[in-house]
């Protein structure tokens, strides 16, 4: 038997789905009918709507956001590869200190401030340059926007954004010093239940990012002694 929580989300999305078939009369008289027949009900419902014509409205991924970013250089970071960065190199106003890790899209080092104002390390994330800058760039833009939207004690928080005068885009995250979640749980000989209570911390991160129409598809079994378990 599924949850009240869980019947009342299933009811929610089908009412959407079938107000979004109607057209624009319809869909007011079909409204009005539920504002009088259960108000809390269509109040939900009524957000959703608002939320998803924003988004129609927005222009959303219609004007790559690259194309508002000043133009890479020829000979410099856009024909740079992803070993080009070393340690000591200053970016956006932050030193770097050691590489943290490398995928497919860019690189994340571990960084600080360059004029030592503030002295807290960052986790600063850097897309590749190359033939593919401008693409990258454009993502980076996305995540800096859902990045700052999210608050959450499990979630490593956005300090800082931005574009160098070179064009190279990055983003400063919280750097949290941690391990791997099933290490970290085998090296305490933690047993099943201590296991399901983390892994409900982050399903409870990853549900709050599900809640604001983000969905993280590169999960990775990492976590520290604070627990924020999503980066």
């Amino acid at each position: 038997m599924e949850s009240p929580a869980r019947e009342e989300l299933k009811r929610l999305l089908d009412a959407f789905d079938t107000v979004l078939d109607m057209n624009p009369e319809q869909r007011e008289d079909w409204l009005a009918t539920l504002d009088t027949s259960d108000p809390p009900f269509s109040v939900r419902l009524r957000e959703l709507l608002a939320a998803r014509d924003r988004v129609e409205t927005s222009g959303f991924m219609q004007e790559p956001a690259w194309k508002a970013l000043p133009p890479l250089p020829t000979g410099d970071l856009a024909e740079a590869g992803p070993g080009a960065l070393a340690s000591g190199t200053e970016i956006g106003g932050y030193r770097l200190e050691r590489e943290l890790g490398m995928g497919g899209m860019g690189a994340v080092w571990l960084a600080e401030r360059a004029d030592g104002l503030i002295k807290r390390p960052v986790a600063l994330k850097l897309p590749h340059a190359g033939p593919f800058a401008r693409a990258f760039a454009e993502r980076f833009a996305r995540e800096r926007a859902i990045l700052a939207s999210l608050e959450h004690p499990h979630i490593a928080r956005l300090y800082d954004a931005g574009v160098t005068v070179r064009g190279q885009p990055f983003l400063a995250l919280e750097y949290v010093e941690g391990e791997r979640l099933d290490r970290w749980c085998d090296e305490r000989k933690r047993d099943v239940a201590a296991r399901l209570r983390l892994f409900l911390d982050v399903l409870g991160a990853v549900q709050y990012a599900h809640g604001r129409l983000v969905v993280h598809r590169d999960l990775k079994p990492r976590t520290s002694s604070s627990r924020r378990t999503v980066a």
